[in-house]
């Protein structure tokens, strides 16, 4: 007997064609989800709508709008849908302007792994942060030790900015007196400075192209970095620095040719300092303006030639002041000028107490017998220099006259500064010594010798245990200045 064959049989076929039937109503229904390999992301962002779609979820069914047949690569999919990341691929701006094969975004991306997994924070295990030109290197945990989460500097819902007023509230939070400052000296925009690996604590302006010298390196960065700006600050003095009016019109504007960020003074001029006081010997200090009010210019006292100067130019203008004045000066004092006046006028409110002073018959003296031919400069301050010294003292007294002699009167003679007393050895105080019992030959030299027994080794000796050296024996009044002789108690 032959056994029954099911599957040929019409019950078989009908069987099968209803299974078939079945299969293809149940895919229909699912639309390829049911090979799909999970659920499909429902993470949304609050207001946000792509093509009409709050989520991946909500095209679950439309394989189609993610997969291509026959291809791996989602990336042309996904970036016709998100378009702001196609635009920032395009644009080289952004955080997936950085990535490398950044048309794969699935490795970063993932999805099929729930309705709760969230594409984006999974691209955080794979994202490297130093790609957005801000490292994490001193951004792994808050000032209390906690970890620091993306949303606490991401706090506006993007992660393609930062708002700079979430690092001022951090930063001043930790210190209030520093992120009060900063902000004022440098800006708020910190990303301007600052890359998370903080490059600006080995910060070398030197690199920049534009070293800090002499001067500039006292200057806050603010003084020069205005507004904040930190890429187009000036280089040039003369963007910084205005031109002094005595300058105009007479130099270039290549300041550095003369100066330097040392100090505007001293001038370099053909390789040697200058200064107009000390080089010139001549200070500015009241030639600043005329007496018109208007500013005096290097030119306006060296009108032909900035090496050269002609005295006339001081007379024409000083006359145009006070002409009655300038003639009389003239014919009193010469015309000279710079043999008395250095620009500081040092001869207003002159005291002659201060060079040389006039008292006794100097008083009386005409200026013109001390300062012959109108010379006022190294005049002799000496007597003997301008007083004819008398044949009788001639070899004798020696050039210190002021020992004997005062403005008062040559004659008679006072003997101000022998404080040796003259009487020394007499009993009686009112007998004295003959001058040349001390004084030999002359009056500026003295020698005790003449009384005194002298035996050279022996005051060698004793002088020398009381500290005194061989060089300084013969001063003896220096340590018996009262003719004391055991002079041991004087020394220290």
């Amino acid at each position: 007997m032959k056994q029954p064959k099911p599957l040929g049989s019409l019950a078989g076929f009908f069987m099968t064609t209803m299974l078939l039937v079945g299969l293809a109503l149940l895919l229909w229904s699912k639309q390829g989800v049911a090979f799909s390999p999970g659920q499909i992301s429902a993470k949304s962002s609050p207001g946000v709508s792509l093509k009409g779609y709050q989520s991946h979820a909500e095209f679950e069914k439309k394989c189609g709008a993610c997969h291509a047949p026959l291809s791996t690569n989602l990336g042309a999919k996904c970036l016709a849908c998100h378009e702001a990341v196609n635009q920032q691929i395009q644009t080289g701006q952004g955080i997936h302007s950085q990535i490398a094969n950044v048309a794969m975004c699935a490795a970063c991306h993932p999805d099929h792994r729930g309705r709760d997994f969230d594409p984006t924070k999974a691209s955080f295990l794979h994202f490297d942060h130093s790609t957005t030109g801000f490292r994490l290197n001193f951004h792994q945990f808050n000032y209390d030790a906690s970890s620091l989460g993306c949303t606490e500097c991401h706090q506006n819902g993007s992660y393609n900015s930062v708002d700079n007023q979430i690092c001022l509230n951090c930063h001043g939070e930790h210190d209030n007196q520093f992120a009060a400052i900063h902000p004022s000296n440098y800006g708020e925009d910190c990303l301007a400075c600052h890359d998370g690996a903080d490059r600006m604590i080995n910060f070398a302006h030197s690199e920049t192209g534009y070293p800090l010298e002499g001067k500039h390196e006292q200057v806050a960065c603010s003084e020069c970095h205005r507004d904040s700006n930190f890429t187009d600050t000036p280089r040039n003095c003369q963007e910084c620095h205005a031109e002094p009016a005595e300058h105009k019109g007479v130099f270039d504007q290549t300041c550095e040719t003369c100066h330097s960020p040392k100090g505007w003074l001293p001038a370099n001029l053909n390789g040697q300092t200058f200064t107009h006081q000390d080089t010139v010997k001549f200070s500015l200090a009241l030639h600043k303006k005329d007496y018109a009010g208007q500013v005096i210019t290097c030119v306006t006292c060296h009108p032909s030639d900035l090496k050269s100067f002609d005295l006339q130019v001081c007379i024409t203008c000083h006359k145009q002041e006070d002409q009655t004045f300038m003639t009389d000066h003239q014919v009193q004092f010469s015309s000279s000028c710079l043999d008395c006046h250095d620009g500081m006028d040092r001869l207003s409110n002159f005291d002659h107490n201060t060079f040389f002073p006039l008292d006794g018959k100097h008083t009386s003296v005409d200026c013109e017998t001390c300062h012959a031919n109108k010379v006022f400069k190294n005049t002799p301050t000496e007597c003997y220099q301008c007083h004819e010294e008398p044949d009788i003292h001639k070899g004798v007294f020696g050039q210190r006259c002021a020992y004997c002699h005062t403005t008062d009167t040559w004659s008679p003679a006072t003997l101000k500064l022998h404080t040796f007393p003259i009487n020394h050895g007499l009993d009686d105080p009112a007998l004295q010594l003959n001058c040349d019992t001390c004084h030999g030959q002359n009056y500026y030299e003295y020698t005790c010798y003449s009384c005194h027994d002298h035996q050279e080794n022996e005051i060698i000796q004793q002088h020398s245990e009381a500290g005194i050296t061989e060089q300084d024996i013969p001063a003896c009044v220096k340590c018996h200045p009262d003719g004391i002789v055991n002079a041991a108690e004087r020394v220290p």
